[in-house]
């Protein structure tokens, strides 16, 4: 018990005496104790703010910087390239007109069958017009379309003026059953002949000439189509082929079909009782496509002669007859087909001065191969010395080789190819390209 505060206390003020425990006095009211001064607490140095440590910058090497800014400049190539392409790859075509064909070949071409099958009809896979005047200058292998035995076009050009034929095909029922080397036994060969006036035995000539030439047996068949007109002729038939001459009564049109293997029969006969029951080959989107991309209005100096269209299938028949069989052509042939087109529509033109104009147009499966031609076409005529025109708002090449003025332009899915005589002045070869529906 040593603490201080319970201790009996005088007043130092008046000496009373205080009790233990008292803080004042009683009597005067003035403290008893001293105040106890309790030292302050140390100083507390302030505390300084520590910088917060600065990153140091990762030096990067001059290789990382150079892999970045070549990556840049790729992406931004790929995507101006990708542009470009894209510009390149659309196309819309535009609204076409029937072209302008000569009457002489128009009229013939509502006059072919329209196979009724439903189940697998034939259809035409190549059209041909031409002028029989020129047919002694015309090799008889020139044309897709085979003629009966019995028959060449030397005699046909005696009498009649043009004549368009057609190949037709049998369309498989699946397309599984679809064959890129299909056999030519398959096809039915189809003309139509613009007999010269006064010739009322043309057709039972060329009926009697088959007869004698296959041995074949000749009966007379007539047919009336339902628009109402009405074929008279003849059906030669051996065990080798199946033909028929039939002649359009009151008109100047005698129509022959050719099925050159026995198992054809049944077709041959099938499609002469359907000649003229439509529109012909204007009935057959395949073929119409490729027509109407021709000029619906022809240059005032130049006339239409020849018209011909071709599939890619017999494009590619045709080359590998040509180069013979073996693992060279083979080869070759498979290189060359990315640039072998879906269908390839040619014309011919005759100037004032009796001059050939030739236009071929390569319909490819989609405008962005027919780019990949186009560039490859256009470096090799860049080479050769070819000038820059514009043709149906594209950039197009000239230039003169062999004797030709040559003009070439891509629109969409189709390269054209235009020749001219040398003469000839690149406007005059710019006009026909324009006239051109695509």
């Amino acid at each position: 018990m040593n603490d201080p505060t319970l201790k009996a206390v005088t007043c130092p003020n008046c000496g009373t005496l205080a009790a233990p425990g008292e803080g004042y006095c009683r009597n005067c009211g003035k403290p008893l104790l001293a105040p106890t001064i309790t030292a302050p607490p140390p100083a507390v140095p302030p505390v300084q703010a520590i910088p917060a440590p600065v990153p140091r910058r990762k030096r990067r090497s001059r290789l990382m910087m150079g892999c970045l800014v070549i990556i840049g400049l790729i992406v931004v190539v790929a995507g101006a390239g990708g542009i470009y392409v894209w510009r390149r790859a659309s196309y819309t075509p535009p609204v076409r007109q029937a072209p302008d064909i000569p009457q002489r070949a128009a009229g013939t071409l509502t006059e072919f069958p329209v196979d009724n099958d439903p189940n697998s009809p034939t259809q035409p896979t190549s059209v041909q017009t031409e002028s029989l005047s020129r047919a002694t200058a015309k090799a008889e292998g020139s044309s897709p379309t085979k003629l009966p035995p019995g028959i060449d076009r030397a005699a046909l050009s005696k009498g009649a003026t043009t004549m368009t034929s057609a190949t037709y095909r049998r369309r498989p029922p699946t397309p599984s059953t679809t064959s890129s080397t299909a056999s030519t036994k398959d096809e039915i060969y189809i003309c139509v002949l613009t007999a010269m006036p006064n010739q009322p035995n043309f057709g039972d000539g060329l009926a009697a000439s088959v007869a004698r030439s296959t041995g074949g047996q000749q009966t007379g068949v007539r047919v009336q189509s339902p628009k109402g007109g009405i074929y008279a002729g003849s059906r030669v038939r051996s065990p080798q082929s199946n033909v028929y001459v039939l002649n359009k009564q009151g008109g100047d049109i005698v129509i022959l079909l050719y099925g050159s293997d026995p198992s054809t029969q049944e077709i041959v006969d099938r499609l002469a009782q359907n000649v003229g029951n439509g529109e012909g080959l204007v009935d057959y989107p395949g073929v119409k496509n490729s027509l109407w991309t021709l000029p619906a209005v022809t240059p005032s100096d130049l006339t239409l002669q020849e018209v011909s269209t071709l599939t890619g299938e017999q494009i590619g028949n045709s080359i590998a007859n040509s180069a013979g069989s073996g693992d060279d052509t083979q080869r070759i042939l498979s290189q060359m087909r990315p640039f072998i087109p879906e269908r390839l529509t040619g014309a011919r033109y005759t100037d004032t001065g009796r001059r050939d104009w030739v236009a071929l147009e390569f319909e490819y499966e989609s405008t962005f191969s027919a780019w990949k031609t186009w560039l490859l076409a256009r470096s090799a005529l860049g080479l050769g010395g070819a000038q820059s025109t514009t043709v149906r708002d594209v950039d197009a090449l000239y230039l003169d080789q062999e004797g030709k003025r040559i003009l070439v332009f891509q629109k969409g899915p189709y390269l054209i190819f235009l020749s001219g005589p040398s003469a000839a002045t690149a406007d005059r070869l710019v006009a026909l390209g324009n006239q051109f529906q695509v």
